[in-house]
């Protein structure tokens, strides 16, 4: 109160600076009003503005991580496919990605060498060099070592195309060619001809299944590999086995075989077979198949074309399979009849001597192993000797622990009965001519095996692996040239692409 009774009183000058005094704060406090004012209206402003840039940032924020997401989708389902579909020789966790998802046989990283709106033609292919160390190699019981045919499976090529027909049914013309070549001297397979492995065309959709016609894998063995062969993929599924069959290790691939029912060749391809398979959503696999008579086919009699009289009923071939792939474990089942028509009924009416076989077996996955087990039941009328009846069995496992390396180990076991002898003294295999045979006996055919495989890389497998085969009685093995044991070590490297 003293110091505004001060300015309230005294002399006019006094009187006179309070009121200039009074004006400036006015005018101060007016300029700070608009100051504010404006530095709120500018403020506004640049909020807002900043609102709008954080808004579209915000929306491209979005939009690059759905495209995050989707690329992320895309890549698993791919390497799903991939490791699906991949070849049985390596684990599960292991197999090879596949630039080509939905072609299930397909090993290593195949290339679309055409890629059209609704068409493609896929390259691939296998090499393998082998180097083989074994004894009673020669008659005389002498030992080899050197490069041989692979150890595991032929060297080959091939190409596999799709072309898109109904969008909405997912049905699909399919096709495949495929040619073996052995790598030690650069020859064909089987000499003058080029798709020996695989010469087929069809069609494939998710209500009709997969039905090929052509050249192609007997049905038994692709429903067999799943527990005939440890080095299989182990699912069953529409597409063709992997059994491995140059070795001394994978012979019950033979009673899964029944083609060239013409020519009795005992071959494990169809020619003019007409295969049917399809995989429902319940975990079953059903297949059917049937083989129209012809020698036209590698190891043919004729080579230039169909036998005569041969047909529906002379010489074919009549399959069916089923399977089931369960939760760590997988079943299949498979019966194959085959008239063969043995060379000396060629040029007559004869439907052909009877033979056949029934196959049963699984496996189950247990931690890092998968144990196989499969019987197979077989029997021929072999025209001058008789009838032979075989009973097999095979046992295998399949260890698979994190890191680069799988092992493997197993064995089978032919108990043979009255089995025909060819001219060379060795005993036929399964589905072989044996019409002009005078001679045959009983006996038992085993082996032992393990391998190690290492996978630097997904397309590449360095292994080292080594067998012990033996008969007994009156089975004697063309492999081991008139003696009853052979023993075999081997090393090679296989590229997948």
């Amino acid at each position: 109160m003293a110091i505004q009774n001060q300015l309230y009183s005294g002399s006019s000058e006094n009187r006179g600076a309070f009121k200039a005094t009074a004006f400036n704060r006015r005018v101060v406090a007016r300029t700070m009003s608009v100051f504010v004012g404006v530095s709120l209206v500018v403020m506004m402003s640049v909020s807002h503005s900043r609102a709008d840039e954080v808004t579209d940032l915000q929306r491209e924020i979005n939009a690059l991580n759905k495209r995050l997401s989707k690329l992320e989708h895309d890549k698993a389902k791919a390497k799903g496919a991939g490791e699906q579909y991949a070849q049985g020789v390596n684990p599960p966790d292991k197999q090879m990605m596949t630039k080509a998802p939905g072609i299930p046989f397909l090993e290593g990283r195949p290339v679309r060498i055409i890629e059209t709106s609704g068409t493609e033609l896929t390259l691939y292919g296998l090499l393998e060099a082998t180097f083989n160390a074994g004894t009673n190699a020669t008659s005389d019981g002498k030992s080899r070592i050197g490069m041989t045919i692979p150890w595991f499976s032929g060297n080959r090529w091939g190409l596999y195309g799709s072309t898109m027909i109904s969008p909405e049914s997912n049905l699909k013309l399919i096709a495949r060619v495929e040619s073996e070549f052995e790598l030690p001297t650069g020859d064909m397979d089987t000499p003058g001809v080029l798709f020996n492995r695989d010469a087929w065309v069809g069609f494939q959709s998710d209500d009709l299944g997969k039905f090929t016609v052509g050249r192609q894998d007997t049905l038994g063995r692709d429903f067999s590999a799943i527990w005939g062969d440890v080095y299989s993929k182990g699912r069953v599924t529409t597409d063709e086995g992997n059994y491995t069959n140059n070795n001394n290790v994978s012979q019950m691939i033979f009673y899964s075989g029944g083609g060239y029912g013409a020519s009795g060749a005992g071959d494990t391809r169809l020619d003019n077979g007409l295969v049917w398979k399809k995989a429902f959503s319940n975990g079953v696999v059903l297949g059917a198949a049937y083989a129209f008579s012809d020698g036209n086919g590698p190891g043919g009699p004729n080579g230039s074309g169909p036998i005569p009289g041969a047909g529906f009923g002379k010489g074919s071939v009549q399959s069916a399979a089923i399977g089931y792939n369960g939760d760590g474990f997988a079943l299949s089942a498979f019966y194959n009849h085959t008239d063969v028509l043995e060379t000396p009924f060629i040029d007559t009416t004869t439907k052909g001597l009877s033979h056949q076989s029934a196959g049963v077996g699984g496996n189950y996955q247990f931690g890092i192993a998968r144990f196989n087990l499969g019987y197979v039941y077989y029997t021929a009328d072999q025209g001058l000797v008789g009838t032979r009846t075989d009973n097999a069995v095979t046992a295998s496992v399949k260890i698979t622990p994190p890191g680069l390396f799988d092992y493997e180990l197993g064995a089978y076991r032919m108990y043979v009965n009255n089995a025909a002898y060819a001219p060379n003294g060795a005993t036929f295999r399964a589905y072989q001519d044996a019409s002009q045979a005078t001679v045959a006996g009983s006996g038992t055919r085993t082996a032992e095996f393990a391998s190690i495989v290492y996978h630097p890389v997904p397309t590449i497998d360095l292994y080292v692996a080594g067998d012990f085969l033996q008969t007994t009685g009156g089975y004697h093995a063309v492999e081991a040239h008139g003696h009853n044991s052979m023993i075999e070590g081997v090393t090679g490297v296989r590229w997948k692409f």
